[in-house]
């Protein structure tokens, strides 16, 4: 088949490919200018004709009225630009979907005369038993028209008319393609209020940033951080992915495979899709591909009559196992006839945050039992019913007893589930299926029991297959001040034996072994008040100037006192404990700790206040609470002060994986209790493969540094560092500064994560003088190029001292160069070269030309080719001649005219006095006509045009546009191509909107 695409890297890796193999999944191709033809208008971004066609197709009881109801209660006319895309997009899709909910998520409801008397009818607009009896269509460069301008994602996928799947292609070339597409070309800027798309995403499932070798999906709420890959094409294997697409498939063709084939993308939109209030607005979450695996194969076990065993599945902690939960409950209420639905967990912080989050996810009324009572008079009648307990509750359940087949999904299986109160619970629900779900890996000899009572291992989605995907982070540990800790006791044992040397053998041992103790060492105040110095050093140096926070977990109450009194007497960051504690409590030196008390129903509002940057806590100690279940994204770095073992390190230390935001790419451990020395051992007890990308020690990340370090001096070759004008002439390219920028990110990150052994020192003097490169190509260009990323804070702040002791801070700012005085300060920043001259004016004209075409598109467009064509005539010359290069003043000649566009509207009209909106419309007609004939027919469609300006609201009106329509129309038809007369309509539209 021949698609309608243009040329270039973009087509040729990516949308191209995206489109032959969307057809060979069975989609149908129409090219945009097919397509346009029975749009309507192209501000819709409904396609109404195929809409309507499902309408009827798929609801053969409706009337005419029926129809015409159903299309008037899906249609934009429904949905104004203003709403709120999220919240908008919540009650569409509850429409598409056929939900029924509170919030107002209603179906599409119509009243129907059945006959013999009014009936309401839910009107279904996708039919997902039968994906078949569906129409998907997939288009490249859909025009959809704005308020100013037009946009043309790169490919739009329609089900039934409506845009579930809009899709952007880039060049696998640039830097971070993915990052482009979402935040600095394509997605921001489509979604942004005010521009006229914001109907494109009141409808749309999900959105895709691709470049063929990267692919990752996300949705219309999701920063560039939560897009992610679709890693397995389930149910298809790479192979069969291979086979469909005639090579060997790249990310891109592995997400098509996995997320858009027709019964895939129908059922991720039913039942894959949560919406979520944060930070007091509304996002949309939709399922990645580990959660969608592991919930259709949970389901698929249910068809398995008297099966028990559902079966176990292990995704490691913070990569949304509680989602895959909800996500698993609703596909239970809505697709199995609402079973009772029971979710266990074995730590009451589990239970309620579980339940939480069913409840802030819309699903319907979930049930805390409070008691064993409360629980055993859910359990009389279960029916329909979600409840959700801890498995305590069922140790003196002795009485309750049911039959319903209830549908288990129990948290952390492998911990609890082999004793008594397992049994009870069996007992008690004879006819159950229980399902695993588990954080951490099984140990080798759990594997057996945990798959003998549970059935076997459904879906598994590891460390470092999370860290790949982007849904958790690398934890990278640090054993620190070993010395403080004393192995084994023999210096102790010595120190004893002297003191106690007449005590009796007995009573000697007695004392030894009741209070010569790893942990009374480790509550040993001179030791904590050590490890404080060096923590707060270390925070304060390395962690605190990027926004995060920290946890301390210590070994007893006694010495998260200790902790707390040592931070607090030198003046540390804010710090706070979190424990069990009750008034009137005492530590072994007999003070109180009241001031320290928090009480319990205090402690969870505490602890979701520290997870905010504007809570003023950077420090949390505690000691058992918070290692399980607690979601702290801003959290970098846990201080581990206590002894962990196995499932409970590995829960410990997930606190510190969450991604945040761009700038933090790890966790950190920094361990003063020896755990790491013993951390090997720990991991022994689960299979490589289970806990490969566990924890990565620092000093393996010291050949990433060398690598990045490398890949950064050598955009400098040839390059005196210490000579603005040469690096000003190097840096020319906007291609090379992006490249260069996103180079110097990795840089930054790789050093961050060294930082501050003394490993980092070799690099630092390089990575000085490229920041301060760096500074002068910014100052310079200013935004002539993509300032493209986010940098530590603590880096930035290195560069802006290190900027200064050398003077670059004395530049001009480049915020005080006006355009009009920018000729002089070129002159005077660059005096000697006429080279980096050249290369500023140039940089210049081509971000002010970029600033001002919404003034007046088609003239500064002409300057704009007009510009590149003498770049593109200076590269062909500079091939053939290696001294050749084009001197400032053509350049200038350029620049000068770009502030001009008056001077120029005076020489096309003369003495007549010509709006603004009449240059703008000579200059779009005379590309096709000549100079006299574009001035008559400006002025012939202005004075024509110019009255209806009186009319109230008339930019509005939409009887305003057909009268413009037609009086472009009616004035061009002799001189021109219908399609070109379609074009200067839109354009003069426009122009009546902003110019007139």
């Amino acid at each position: 088949m021949d698609f309608d695409v243009g040329t270039g890297d973009e087509v040729i890796e990516s949308e191209e490919p995206a489109l032959r193999q969307l057809v060979a999944m069975g989609y149908k191709y129409v090219a945009k200018a097919e397509l346009n033809k029975t749009r309507r208008d192209f501000r819709e971004t409904l396609l109404y004709d195929r809409l309507e066609a499902a309408v009827r197709r798929l609801n053969p009881e409706l009337d005419e009225d029926g129809i015409r109801d159903a299309l008037v209660q899906i249609g934009e006319d429904s949905y104004p630009h203003n709403l709120n895309a999220v919240e908008t997009n919540e009650k569409i899709r509850a429409k598409m979907v056929e939900l029924s909910m509170s919030r107002g998520l209603d179906p599409i409801v119509v009243t129907q005369n059945t006959g013999s008397g009014l009936s309401n009818k839910v009107v279904r607009l996708f039919d997902f038993e039968d994906p078949q009896n569906n129409d998907f269509l997939v288009t490249n460069q859909f025009r959809l028209n704005g308020f100013k301008y037009h946009i043309q994602p790169d490919i739009v996928i329609f089900v039934n008319g409506i845009p579930l799947v809009v899709i952007e292609c880039k060049s696998p070339a640039i830097p971070d393609p993915i990052g482009e597409a979402v935040e600095r070309k394509n997605f921001n800027k489509y979604q942004q209020k005010g521009r006229g798309y914001e109907r494109l995403f009141f409808y749309n499932h999900c959105l895709i940033a691709t470049c063929g070798i990267l692919a990752k999906v996300g949705a219309i709420s999701s920063t560039v951080d939560y897009f992610a890959r679709w890693a397995k094409p389930y149910p298809m294997t790479e192979a069969d992915v291979e086979i469909l697409c005639g090579r060997k498939p790249r990310e891109q063709e592995i997400l098509i495979a996995g997320l858009l084939s027709k019964k895939n993308l129908l059922e991720h939109l039913q039942n894959f899709v949560l919406y979520d209030t944060k930070g007091g607005k509304r996002i949309k979450m939709i399922a990645r591909h580990q959660q969608f695996s592991a919930v259709t194969q949970c389901a698929g076990r249910l068809t398995k009559e008297a099966e028990s065993m559902g079966g176990v599945i292990w995704h490691t902690q913070g990569s949304g196992k509680s989602f895959s939960m909800l996500w698993f409950a609703t596909q239970l209420m809505y697709k199995f006839d609402n079973p009772s639905i029971l979710v266990i967990t074995d730590r009451r912080q589990l239970d309620k945050q579980i339940h939480d989050t069913f409840k802030k996810c819309g699903f319907p009324d979930p049930i805390k039992a409070k008691s064993a009572k409360h629980l055993s008079k859910l359990l009389k009648n279960p029916r329909g019913k979600t409840i959700m307990t801890t498995i305590d509750k069922f140790a003196t359940q002795t009485n309750s007893f049911t039959k319903e087949r209830v549908v288990c999904l129990v948290d952390e299986a492998h911990r609890s589930h082999f004793k008594i109160k397992a049994e009870r619970m069996r007992v008690t629900m004879p006819n159950a299926i229980f399902y695993a779900f588990t954080g951490t890996p099984i140990t080798k000899t759990e594997q057996l029991d945990t798959y003998r009572i549970f059935g076997p291992l459904l879906d598994k989605y590891g460390f470092q297959e999370s860290q790949a995907d982007g849904a958790t982070l690398p934890i990278m540990y640090q054993g620190r001040m070993p010395q403080l800790y004393v192995e084994g006791g023999d210096t102790v044992d010595e120190v004893f034996e002297r003191v106690f040397s007449d005590m009796e053998p007995e009573l000697k041992n007695k004392l030894k072994k009741q209070y010569v103790t790893k942990e009374a060492i480790a509550e040993a105040p001179s030791r904590i008040r050590r490890i404080v110095v060096d923590l707060v050093r270390h925070y304060t140096q390395h962690i605190e100037p990027n926004g995060y926070k920290a946890m301390i977990v210590v070994p007893s109450k006694e010495a998260a006192v200790t902790y707390k009194r040592e931070l607090d007497s030198i003046n540390a960051p804010a710090s706070k404990i979190i424990m069990t504690s009750s008034l009137g409590e005492r530590g072994k030196d007999g003070e109180e700790w009241d001031e320290y008390h928090i009480p319990p129903e205090q402690r969870e509002h505490e602890a979701d206040k520290f997870k905010s940057p504007d809570d003023p806590t950077r420090i949390l100690i505690v000691v058992n609470m918070l290692l399980v279940g607690y979601d702290v994204p801003i959290c970098q770095v846990l201080y581990l002060d206590r002894r962990i073992k196995e499932h409970n390190l590995l829960q410990a230390i997930a606190r510190v994986n969450r991604p945040y935001n761009d700038v933090k790419k790890y966790g950190l451990i920094v361990d003063y209790s020896g755990v790491t020395m013993e951390l090997q051992k720990a991991l022994e007890t689960f299979e490589d493969q289970d806990v490969s990308g566990a924890l990565t020690p620092l000093d393996e990340l010291l050949p990433i540094l060398h690598h990045v370090h490398a890949e950064a001096m050598a955009f400098f070759v040839g390059v005196d560092l210490s000579k603005s004008e040469q690096i000003i002439e190097h840096f020319e390219s906007a291609h090379k500064r992006d490249s260069f920028e996103y180079t110097f990110k990795n840089l930054s990150s790789a050093l961050d994560s060294v930082l501050p052994g003394k490993e980092a020192d070799p690099y630092m003097a390089d990575f000085k003088s490229m920041s301060r490169a760096r500074q002068i190509i910014r100052t310079y260009y200013g935004g002539a190029g993509h300032n493209i990323l986010q940098y530590a804070a603590k880096i930035q702040q290195l560069i802006d001292i290190h900027v200064r002791s050398l003077g670059v801070s004395e530049l001009i700012n480049p915020m005080e160069i006006t355009r009009e005085n920018f000729l002089v300060f070129v002159k005077k920043v660059a005096p000697q070269s006429r080279r980096a001259q050249a290369a500023l004016i140039k940089n210049k004209a081509i971000q002010v030309i970029k600033e001002l075409v919404p003034n007046n598109q088609i003239y500064y467009e002409k300057l704009y080719e007009k510009l590149q064509k003498i770049i593109r005539d200076e590269a062909e010359r500079r091939q053939n001649n290696a001294n050749y290069f084009t001197g400032p003043e053509v350049f200038e000649e350029i620049y000068k005219e770009v502030l001009a566009e008056e001077e120029e509207q005076k020489k096309v009209f003369g003495d007549y006095e010509a709006t603004q909106f009449e240059f703008s419309l000579y200059s779009r007609l005379n590309q096709t006509k000549d100079r006299k004939k574009s001035i008559y027919l400006t002025k012939e469609i202005f004075a024509k045009i110019k009255p209806l300006a009186s009319i109230v609201d008339y930019k509005k009106n939409s009887s305003v546009e057909k009268r413009i329509k037609q009086i472009v129309y009616e004035t061009l038809k002799s001189d021109m191509e219908y399609e070109q007369i379609l074009d200067i309509m839109e354009e003069t539209i426009m122009l009546t909107r902003n110019r007139l």
